[in-house]
């Protein structure tokens, strides 16, 4: 007598498994898409932060000052729409903010499900610049949020920059 062992799996034991594995993935995809939003604004919060951080420290080090300025490009400060990316540069010829002829450090670019805004003292900010002494120029307050962010979400980052040059991140909720 020859025995045959088989070697395989058989269509209804594939079709089990494919089955438990779509039903796996479905109960999954709602929590996971939370991990992506929540790490989606707490790496654009950091990579802000860090863009202040080298400004600063640049400013200091070369004891010329430095800032950080939205741009589309990293090679020019444009405007006040900080969504579009971010700029940290030295300030070369000691004029306070950029101008032609300053260091562009590192660019910065910026997420379109992300809604960044800058305002201090009621106005929109072109760029938010320190001294070589590390010292902002102006107050200014930060907002970093999805733009599809549901009411009661934990998805929004305020930063206020300190005139000390110092920031601070706080977590809020979608409205």
């Amino acid at each position: 007598m020859t025995s045959s062992a088989s070697r395989g799996f058989t269509l209804i034991e594939l079709m089990i498994t494919i089955a438990v594995l779509a039903i796996g993935s479905a109960l999954a995809y709602p929590s996971f898409s939370g991990v992506i939003r929540s790490n989606r604004i707490a790496t654009s919060t950091n990579g802000l932060l860090s863009a202040f951080n080298l400004a600063r420290s640049e400013a200091i080090r070369s004891n010329r000052g430095g800032g950080v300025c939205p741009s589309s490009d990293g090679t020019q400060c444009e405007g006040t729409d900080w969504n579009v990316g971010v700029l940290a540069y030295t300030d070369l010829d000691f004029s306070g903010g950029w101008s032609t002829g300053d260091t562009a450090i590192r660019f910065f670019e910026g997420n379109k499900a992300l809604d960044l805004t800058a305002v201090a003292n009621g106005g929109g900010v072109t760029e938010i610049a320190f001294d070589r002494t590390g010292r902002a120029s102006q107050e200014t307050t930060l907002t970093l949020k999805l733009t599809e962010c549901t009411s009661g979400q934990p998805y929004v980052r305020n930063i206020y920059m300190r005139r000390t040059g110092q920031a601070r991140m706080e977590k809020e909720d979608c409205q």
